[in-house]
């Protein structure tokens, strides 16, 4: 899939959106099969804002089309924007392709773009069976139209649902000493205030500050509790990912030296497993 990002006129209708404040997440999953040519998605990013966008979807169509992440500035200025890319090649297996997208999110840099008709898009071709998973984070000058669709967007297709989720990263401190050498964590435990079909809290970021005796070495290990899981990560900004695994199974992530200011990983749950899976923080 080509990783470049393709700017030309898209047209988009003009449809309600969502009016947004602050940093979001916008999960778009619902309904997770693509059944029919249209909107998948949609919503408007305020200028100045940051957005990360979700969104893991199945063809279950016998067509092969374009599966289009398109943005449009509303009044007709040059489009401009950073964005950070995390979008997989599609593939029939749904955790293989959203691992790909994650692991592809958290090693990317912010790239700056700027679409001199108002209009930029991310697109690649969506052949039957094959899954369309992805995050990307965007941040605009002026206020952008966000449309996500297959083949086209003169409609939007039926039981479409973009959820909104306020505040999408989570800042944990992980304290391990000679006391307390374990520690545990579930990721995928619903919240106060979250939608339903969020219980995976899929696209949120979980930052782990690991403080540990310096010179000490640390494990962590991890277990899927509902169903088959895997982990993407970045360990001290070093990207790491294990392999799917089944329910109730336990395996190693990493393994690393606490240095002066402990250990710093950041993780999150990715489209294609179930969640929630729980971690293990050891002192050894």
């Amino acid at each position: 899939m080509p990783r470049s990002i393709v700017v030309l006129l898209l047209v988009l209708l003009a449809l309600p959106c969502p009016v947004l404040a602050g940093e979001h997440l916008l999960f778009c999953n619902n309904p997770e099969k693509i059944r029919l040519p249209g909107a998948y998605g949609n919503a408007l990013l305020r200028a100045g804002e940051t957005y990360t966008i979700f969104y893991h979807f199945r063809n279950v169509t016998r067509d092969t089309a374009p599966f289009v992440i398109g943005l449009r500035e509303t009044n007709g200025s040059p489009l401009r924007f950073s964005a950070r890319q995390g979008l997989a090649d599609p593939n029939r297996d749904p955790s293989v392709a959203g691992r790909q997208a994650m692991a592809r999110y958290l090693s990317s840099p912010d790239t700056e773009f700027v679409g001199k008709k108002g209009f930029a898009r991310f697109a690649y071709p969506l052949r039957p069976r094959q899954v369309a998973s992805g995050v990307l984070t965007v941040r605009c000058e002026t206020d952008a139209v966000l449309r996500l669709y297959f083949r086209h967007d003169r409609w939007t297709a039926p039981g479409v649902h973009t959820i909104v989720v306020p505040d999408p990263r989570r800042e944990i401190e992980v304290s391990l000493s000679g006391e307390t050498r374990t520690r545990y964590f579930r990721i995928g435990e619903r919240e106060i205030g979250m939608h339903h079909a969020l219980d995976g809290t899929y696209g949120m970021l979980y930052a782990f500050r690991i403080d540990a005796p310096e010179g000490r070495r640390v494990r962590v290990s991890f277990s899927p509790r509902g169903g088959k899981a895997g982990l993407v990560g970045s360990l001290n900004g070093k990207l790491r990912q294990s392999r799917i695994i089944p329910a109730t199974h336990w395996r190693v992530f990493c393994e690393a030296i606490a240095g002066k200011n402990g250990l710093n990983l950041t993780t999150a749950p990715f489209g294609g497993v179930f969640y929630p899976v729980e971690l293990l923080f050891e002192l050894l």
